[in-house]
């Protein structure tokens, strides 16, 4: 198996994010991989379709709710992560750039639908989108 230097776990919300961290981020921890919890966030000024303050207020709270999502979920663990949250409009291009300026050499993401996961997986675009190993670990969803 691949030793792994630098773990970036790319999360949607809390549940996939405690899931991830408890079953897959522990072991690679494990290894003497880093982990770097990360987010992204759409930038709604980039697509300047209106350059209002409810656009910018609406944005503002997406951040502060990510942020705030990735800080409880580090206190979740007893083994250091980073964070790290990414808005774009680009999320192929930024995030790739983020994962070449970090060093990160695996992303691992929560995927929550196996029926329809071929047509319709947000995960599933990574694979074909960077340039490092991208893991895509099945969340049930009871």
């Amino acid at each position: 198996m691949q030793m792994y230097k630098h773990a970036l776990l790319m999360l949607s919300d809390e549940t996939d994010g405690q899931f991830l961290l408890q079953s897959v981020a522990r072991s690679f921890h494990e290894q003497g991989t880093a982990i770097t919890l990360g987010h992204l966030t759409s930038d709604l000024q980039e697509l300047d379709i209106t350059s209002d303050s409810l656009t910018k207020d609406r944005q503002s709270a997406e951040i502060i709710a990510a942020k705030a999502m990735l800080s409880r979920l580090v206190k979740t663990v007893n083994f250091p992560v980073d964070v790290k949250e990414i808005v774009t409009i680009s999320r192929f291009k930024d995030l790739e750039a983020y994962v070449a300026d970090a060093g990160v050499d695996l992303v691992i993401m929560g995927h929550k639908n196996r029926l329809f996961g071929m047509l319709s997986s947000h995960s599933i675009e990574f694979v074909n989108h960077l340039t490092v190993d991208v893991l895509i670990k099945h969340i049930a969803t009871n």
